[in-house]
């Protein structure tokens, strides 16, 4: 991957954070400017911030792990998370714009009449706002690792500081603006690469993934005292109440104008998340296409190859490393046997990770892997 074009495109996206963030300033005169922007955020504004908020790491790259390595049952996951605003939609919004509160545990001391419930209320806002961002943060790092070779802690130090800059400067006006841009950044990021992917693959003769019979069925137990039925109502079941505890998404609706104005917001949501959960699960059913089974050493993260990997064109099953006999794994001291390499057949091309070095002492070599290659025209692979 071009280091220098990741590195210029993620501090674009971190100007134009700031850039958006510092309108919010321009707007807040008042303490409900800061902290719930007027209440005058229009519906469709606001979902479009509540999108932006709630689609993190975890909605994109793990959905799209999953159903890579898990299959179809695990897009009862979006379904759990989209379904959570429905019940956000009857239960929570307009009685939470209507109290007038400015937070959560304000809102519960108000509606129960106990400080009690209130300092209960601020102990788990915390508690869930914890829970959160470590994995953002660690889906930062992850990200930015992999686009340009940066250190682990260099993804999350950036996100505090861009993200703390953007609410210091206006506050709740600011982070509506950002987090309004950051769902359709998303979005375009996601949309675009996948209308490619899939006119390549429908080019090429649509041909299904190479996976066992139980990745393309519902409900398939994975052991014998397992009830699929039993576990996914359940999954749904803690999806929609998680939904309706996060911090973050409920405190951005004391932003609207009135109670409709809350309703009309969630309805917009529930649209918006639909049309972006279409998205992770073409990348995670494409990738199988591609890569039936990730290359040893790859299926953890890519920084996890010692060098360079690159797919035999000829061969039918192995994975083409220039690598020297014995050179160690970055995670592990063991060396690989020699007795594994081949001489090369033919040609190679690239196939797994930035982060890769190879020994200046190289030799090429072809180590056998259990991973069948992808064909350049999506072709369905042999095993």
């Amino acid at each position: 991957m071009n280091h220098p074009l990741s590195i210029v495109a993620v501090v674009l996206v971190c100007l134009t954070t700031l850039a958006v963030g510092g309108l919010g300033l321009r707007l807040s005169r008042r303490t409900s400017d800061f902290y719930v922007a007027g209440r005058t955020v229009s519906p469709r504004l606001n979902a479009s911030a509540i999108g932006g908020e709630y689609l993190s790491a975890a909605s994109f790259l793990g959905v799209a792990g999953l159903v890579y390595g898990v299959g179809v049952d695990m897009l009862w996951l979006p379904v759990g998370y989209t379904l959570g605003y429905l019940v956000l939609l009857v239960m929570v919004a307009a009685p939470m714009r209507r109290s007038g509160a400015y937070t959560l545990p304000d809102f519960a001391e108000a509606r129960l009449g106990s400080r009690a419930v209130r300092l209960v209320s601020s102990l788990l806002v915390v508690a869930i706002g914890w829970l959160y961002l470590v994995p953002q943060f660690q889906g930062a790092s992850l990200t930015l690792t992999l686009v340009t070779g940066a250190p682990s802690w260099v993804g999350g130090f950036v996100v505090m500081v861009v993200i703390a800059a953007a609410v210091g400067a206006g506050g709740m006006r600011s982070i509506t603006f950002v987090q309004a841009v950051q769902y359709w950044v998303k979005l375009t990021a996601l949309a675009v690469p996948a209308f490619v992917l899939l006119l390549l693959w429908f080019r090429d003769g649509h041909p299904a993934p190479v996976v066992p019979p139980e990745w393309h069925v519902p409900l398939t137990p994975t052991g014998p005292g397992d009830h699929p039925v039993y576990r996914t109502a359940s999954t749904l079941l803690a999806l929609c109440l998680g939904t309706m505890g996060l911090p973050h998404v409920l405190v951005r609706y004391y932003t609207n104008p009135d109670g409709i104005g809350a309703r009309r917001t969630t309805v917009t949501v529930i649209a918006l998340l639909g049309t972006f959960y279409l998205l992770p699960p073409v990348y995670g059913v494409l990738g199988r296409v591609a890569f039936p089974v990730l290359p040893e050493g790859c299926a953890r993260t890519p920084s996890s190859c010692a060098c360079p990997t690159t797919w035999s064109a000829a061969s039918g099953a192995t994975c083409s490393r220039r690598c020297s006999p014995g050179a160690p794994s970055r995670r592990s001291s063991r060396p690989r046997p020699a007795s594994r390499c081949r001489s090369p057949a033919s040609s190679t091309r690239r196939c797994c990770g930035p982060g890769s070095r190879a020994s200046p002492a190289a030799t090429p070599r072809v180590c056998a892997a259990s991973a069948t290659p992808p064909s350049r025209r999506w072709s369905s692979p042999t095993r």
